[in-house]
């Protein structure tokens, strides 16, 4: 199967989707072309059911005011003159992060913390500079320019956000109490997928054999994919006030114990690039009942193997679909070269709930780029589909084990994106998600959050 370009956010902007969603754009400076600002609430949205009160962490830090100075725009996205990573993708609170910076003069520096905050979708928690220099050779070999330090940091995913003259970059960066698996036990955690995106470039995905560091600048970086792409589904998380704890997979890769006892986890967007030992982690946490959900496609579905003397590196094996469909029910398909409707297969499925979904209602647009179908012989409920040019049928899923675990494939990599407003096209262009597709699949991803944390 040739590898696809990734599906992503082209930028994050106003806030205006019906779902509550972040919109496609740019700076406040730099107006998205055809942006809209629509006239539901996007507190609330046309077909978003009221928050119910929520105690703790996570719902007290939204209800800090947000701030929309995170967002890149294309221009600076695309602009020459910067690059840069982090020397660690978590952390502890108050850790040091060393950044290796490339470029020439004084970099302002901010720290965004992703999450609903009324809709803004971030908040800045720190500020300062660094100093970038034109380094020399590949990016593993940079000297650092500077560190960050976390001290006072809530838990959460950051993306820092790096200016230099008419130059943006982000660096992702999470910050975690999982230091042991005691800290996730009874919360929900939510993975995010730096080995992914190290992995997957413009260009493509790395194939089997190619080795692959995080000492490396990300498609992150630009403002286009990675983090940035999942960036609403973070929102959505959060907008539930649900109690998280964020995980990364290098992080699990390294220590697969940190999700034990976990009331469910959450896989956010893009995921492909698993070990073994990720793998078997996830299923022993499922068969012991914890709730699991993967909010893009083909996910797990490439096995990789850390180097031994660098758990920042790794090397690209073979497509494991079986060992895949072991975990989700389903297994990646043919890649969509454009865009189609997922057509509504069980409206009073209870993750459709609260959003007047009808029998064989089209979501325009949301399914694209990598795509699943049904693997599982048994217990699969397909919830809504899509009949595909390769004469596959793609597949939205939900899964009951036999532990009681519940397991939700969303099937096309289309979801984040979709929740977060805008994706892009193969020929990275950028395209509006349909206003009705984003609120459902917004809607949905809440709905699913809020059940799998119920105990």
């Amino acid at each position: 199967m040739p590898s696809p370009r990734l599906l992503a956010v082209a930028a994050l902007v106003a806030l205006g989707g019906l779902a509550g969603g972040i919109g496609a754009g740019g700076d406040a400076s730099e107006p998205a072309s055809g942006a809209q600002q629509h006239s539901s609430d996007v507190r609330g949205g046309r077909v978003g059911k009221p928050a119910a009160p929520v105690a703790g962490a996570v719902a007290a830090e939204n209800q800090r005011p947000g701030d929309r100075g995170w967002r890149i725009g294309p221009a600076r996205g695309s602009a020459q003159g910067l690059a840069a990573y982090a020397g660690a993708v978590s952390v502890a609170p108050g850790a040091s992060v060393p950044l290796y910076l490339k470029g020439n003069g004084t970099v302002r520096t901010r720290a965004f913390r992703l999450g609903w905050y009324g809709g803004a979708g971030a908040r800045q928690v720190w500020e300062g500079t660094l100093e970038a220099t034109p380094q020399s050779g590949a990016a593993p070999t940079w000297t650092s320019t500077g560190s960050i330090d976390t001290t006072g940091w809530p838990e959460g995913t950051y993306l820092i956000r790096l200016d230099l003259n008419k130059a943006s970059r982000y660096v992702p960066l999470t910050v975690t109490s999982a230091g042991s698996g005691a800290a996730s036990a009874g919360r929900v955690v939510v993975l995010t997928s730096p080995m992914t995106w190290a992995a997957t470039t413009r260009d493509g995905s790395a194939a089997k054999g190619r080795k692959v560091t995080l000492n490396h600048p990300s498609a992150t970086g630009s403002g286009g994919g990675g983090l940035v792409a999942d960036a609403g589904l973070i929102a959505q998380i959060e907008r539930t006030g649900t109690d998280v704890v964020y995980l990364t997979d290098a992080g699990l890769a390294a220590d697969p114990e940190l999700i034990s006892g976990a009331k469910a986890v959450l896989v956010d967007g893009d995921s492909r690039y698993w070990t073994a030992k990720m793998r078997g982690a996830v299923r022993s946490a499922v068969a012991g009942g914890t709730d699991l959900a993967f909010f893009g496609a083909d996910s797990a579905g490439v096995t990789t193997a850390l180097d031994p003397t660098d758990v920042r590196t790794f090397t690209v094996g073979s497509p494991a679909p079986t060992a895949a469909a072991r975990l989700t029910g389903s297994v990646g398909t043919c890649t969509s070269s454009g865009r189609t409707g997922l057509t509504v297969s069980d409206p009073s499925w209870w993750g459709f709930a609260g959003g007047s979904v009808e029998p064989g209602e089209v979501l325009k647009g949301l399914v694209s780029g990598r795509l699943d179908r049904v693997a599982a012989s048994s217990g699969v409920e397909v919830v809504g589909s899509a009949e595909l040019g390769c004469g596959d049928t793609q597949a939205t899923t939900s899964l009951k084990r036999p532990s009681g675990a519940q397991i939700f494939t969303a099937g096309t990599a289309a979801w984040a994106c979709t929740v977060s407003g805008a994706c892009t096209d193969s020929a990275g262009q950028r395209v509006k998600a349909n206003a009705r597709a984003q609120e459902v699949a917004a809607l949905v991803t809440r709905n699913v959050v809020e059940a799998f944390a119920k105990p």
